[in-house]
């Protein structure tokens, strides 16, 4: 038997359903509890009318066979091999993503290619030379690719994304996440090929066929089936602590109780709960995300996974195409799109009225040539509170003081992107959880 003899999952997201899963399949009493009425978190699906769609683009790739064969036993014959496309408009031209040298170079243009090589050669003899710490995203990009391609690229949409000055971003996200966002690389990988491709190049990307979240559905439903508990629509709203550990937790107008404790909703909501210093809280946010997602009279908009949008002018930073990922997830004879628009909770994108919000994300499709405003048959928006955790300059210190204050709970673990403030794609999430719940069924 294992050690927890029992355990209460706060969040039922992919990284707290697949715990819960590992721990029922080790005999452990499980119960997960979920604030919205629908499990899968930031992987689940969005439908409306016969359309499908994510809450965001997901695309499930590892390096690790061992993941695979966990994706591959879980939903089986559902699982479908999808090639990548990725592109980025800039400037009114696109580039592919990676890019190809005749592409980088034609659609810079000649003398902005040279100014990009020179800048990025100057960097890298500076960096040889006189080698500096970097403290912010700025800091490290500059050293590493020069000015002129961090103010062409880098900095209007990362500024885009996050919300903050690039100078007011820590430099351990470029550092941790840097290939996300890596025109340049690409440019580089384009013109000295035979370098090894890291995880974003990848050309080929998993994903079910009837949508991300099909992963998380079928956790679920193993965990019942293995007599665990996942109750949805049920809002976390207090935890009390006795001794250092975790007595009971309240949420949806019951109390629930275990010897064990997993967390993955937002590590500031649990945060405030367990009274930890506001200043160590106040430096660690996320970035919230709001879906525009429209039915398009049209059957294709590009070819594209996903299409980037650096440009401060135009509302969304990113968009995917559901029938590109899989044909099915496509209204019948129409076509879909999901722009994710970045803000904070409260801003004026996310208080924005739904139509008015559809018709200026219309309007700059119409502006960029890709979409007529009269091709938009219906459209509608879904919101991601917690989508990304906030990298701000020294948000290392307030996340070890906030982690120190939350880990005097000695029944109380922390998993998943939210839960452990960690940015993380999915196979990582689904690792990460799968390593916790063996932890603690082996101590």
């Amino acid at each position: 038997m294992s050690a927890a003899k029992s355990a209460l999952i706060l969040g039922g997201g992919l990284a707290g359903l697949t715990c819960a899963h590992e721990l029922a399949k080790a005999g452990c009493k499980v119960t997960v509890l979920e604030k919205l009425d629908v499990v899968g978190g930031l992987a689940r699906n969005v439908t409306r009318g016969d359309g499908m769609f994510d809450l965001g683009g997901h695309r499930f790739f590892t390096a690790k066979p061992e993941m695979l064969v966990w994706l591959r036993e879980l939903i089986g014959d559902e699982l479908r091999q999808v090639g990548r496309k990725s592109r980025i408009l800039l400037g009114g031209k696109f580039f592919d993503y990676p890019l190809r040298p005749v592409n980088a170079i034609f659609g810079f243009g000649l003398r902005r290619s040279a100014n990009i090589l020179w800048q990025y050669a100057g960097a890298a003899l500076d960096r040889a030379l006189s080698p500096q710490a970097d403290l912010s995203f700025e800091d490290w990009v500059v050293a590493r690719f020069g000015r002129a391609l961090y103010d062409i690229y880098f900095k209007p949409y990362t500024e885009k994304v996050w919300g903050l000055r690039c100078e007011d971003i820590s430099a351990e996200w470029a550092e941790q996440r840097i290939q996300l966002l890596n025109l340049p690389d690409a440019v580089w990988r384009a013109v000295r090929p035979g370098r090894e491709s890291p995880k974003t190049y990848a050309q080929e990307f998993w994903y079910p066929a009837a949508g991300i979240g099909l992963i998380a559905e079928t956790l679920a439903r193993r965990v019942r089936e293995l007599g665990g508990r996942v109750v949805t629509g049920c809002n976390v709203e207090h935890v009390a602590v006795v001794k250092n550990a975790v007595a009971e937790v309240a949420g949806g107008g019951k109390t629930y109780k275990a010897s064990t404790v997993i967390s993955t909703i937002p590590l500031t909501l649990l945060g405030r709960m367990f009274g930890a210093a506001p200043d160590a809280l106040g430096n660690l946010s996320f970035r919230a995300l709001r879906c525009v997602y429209l039915i398009l009279n049209m059957t294709q908009v590009t070819d594209d996974s996903w299409l980037y949008f650096p440009e401060r002018e135009i509302l969304f930073g990113r968009s995917h195409e559901p029938r590109n990922w899989w044909p099915a997830l496509a209204p019948k004879g129409r076509t879909s799109l999901c722009l994710e628009v970045f803000c904070n909770e409260g801003d004026r994108f996310w208080e924005m009225d739904e139509k008015e919000l559809a018709a200026a994300c219309a309007a700059d499709l119409d502006r960029l040539g890709l979409v007529k405003r009269e091709q938009v048959a219906g459209a509608f928006s879904e919101y991601a509170p917690h989508a990304y955790p906030v990298f701000r300059v020294g948000y290392r210190n307030s996340l070890r003081e906030v982690l120190k204050h939350v880990g005097r709970i000695h029944n109380l673990h922390l998993v998943g992107r939210s839960g452990a403030y960690r940015y993380e794609n999915m196979d990582q999430v689904a690792e990460s959880a799968i390593m916790l719940a063996r932890q603690l069924v082996q101590s």
